[in-house]
């Protein structure tokens, strides 16, 4: 996996990656850190959507200039969420809030 993302980093000429691992997690990698972080046991209905939500969340977090260990966490979280209701729909900022005080 890691020549895959040296590639890719490379290839895109990017700073920051970050790759989803659907149920087996998040990696996310800048330079000389890197951190990989398990999904939560979830009830799968639907992934539509996951992934924009956590480049959404990922995004917020990067321009409130969090660690990228807060930044993979919130976005991997919040992508699980939307995956337990069907179709597209919105991340519940209280319900993201409240499981991110218990795992975070």
């Amino acid at each position: 996996m890691k020549n895959a993302i040296q590639l890719l980093s490379k290839t895109l000429n990017c700073s920051i990656c970050l790759i989803t691992l659907s149920e087996r997690g998040i990696y996310i990698a800048q330079s000389k850190s890197e951190y990989w972080l398990p999904a939560h046991i979830r009830t799968i209905s639907d992934v539509s959507g996951a992934g924009d939500t956590v480049i959404a969340v990922a995004t917020l977090c990067l321009a409130a200039q969090s660690s990228l260990e807060f930044m993979a966490a919130l976005a991997n979280l919040a992508g699980g969420l939307v995956c337990e209701k069907l179709g597209v729909v919105s991340v519940d900022k209280q319900q993201l809030l409240e499981e991110a005080k218990q795992l975070i």
